[in-house]
């Protein structure tokens, strides 16, 4: 930097699956989409609900747990934000070592009752638990990669849904577009009711 009109830096990365990030297909198959292979339309959603199902442990969630708050999911939604109160642990091991993940199951079980949803966050870690590692490879070719030419349901990991309440209009899921990312950190802005 010479104090020219314009200065430009280079960023470095070690891992593109760190903080609030979004898994593409290409993260778990590589013939899968890449991020900015998406159109910039998928990354808005109108329809939005936040579902809260607690745990205070690394739990595998799966169909058991939306079957008991299924008929409270709006059939359109697009974006589906799972709040489990996990986030409280963000600073300690339990974090990433002791937290919750999303059964494989889960995947075909959202195509079939919401056929517009098109992603799904939540505030813990990875959708795969550290306790059921193998699974969580399934779930992720579940959810990205499905057989059939079924859609894929994107992935946002590590969100901060604290303090967010059910009265959410619309996202917008601003991802960091990367040469050829299987995903990337993201901005998520919300337009919430008042």
């Amino acid at each position: 930097m010479k104090g020219e009109t314009a200065n430009s830096s280079c960023w470095v990365f070690s891992n593109n699956h760190i903080g609030t990030h979004i898994d593409s297909p290409r993260h778990f198959s590589a013939t899968g989409k890449k991020i900015q292979e998406f159109d910039i339309n998928d990354f808005f959603y109108d329809i939005v609900q936040l579902v809260d199902i607690g745990c205070q442990m690394g739990i595998l969630i799966g169909i058991d747990e939306f079957e008991q708050i299924g008929k409270g999911i709006d059939p359109a939604v697009e974006l589906l934000l799972i709040r489990t109160g996990y986030e409280q642990y963000r600073q300690a091991d339990k974090y990433w070592n002791d937290s919750p993940g999303l059964a494989a199951e889960l995947a075909d079980y959202f195509r079939e009752r919401y056929p517009d949803l098109r992603c799904v966050g939540f505030d813990f870690i990875s959708l795969t638990s550290w306790n059921f590692r193998p699974e969580g490879r399934i779930s992720h070719k579940a959810f990205l990669c499905p057989e059939n030419d079924a859609r894929p349901i994107l992935v946002i990991e590590d969100m901060a849904l604290g303090h967010i309440k059910n009265n959410i209009r619309s996202v917008v899921v601003a991802p960091l577009f990367v040469e050829d990312g299987n995903g990337g950190a993201v901005t998520v802005f919300a337009d919430i009711e008042k």
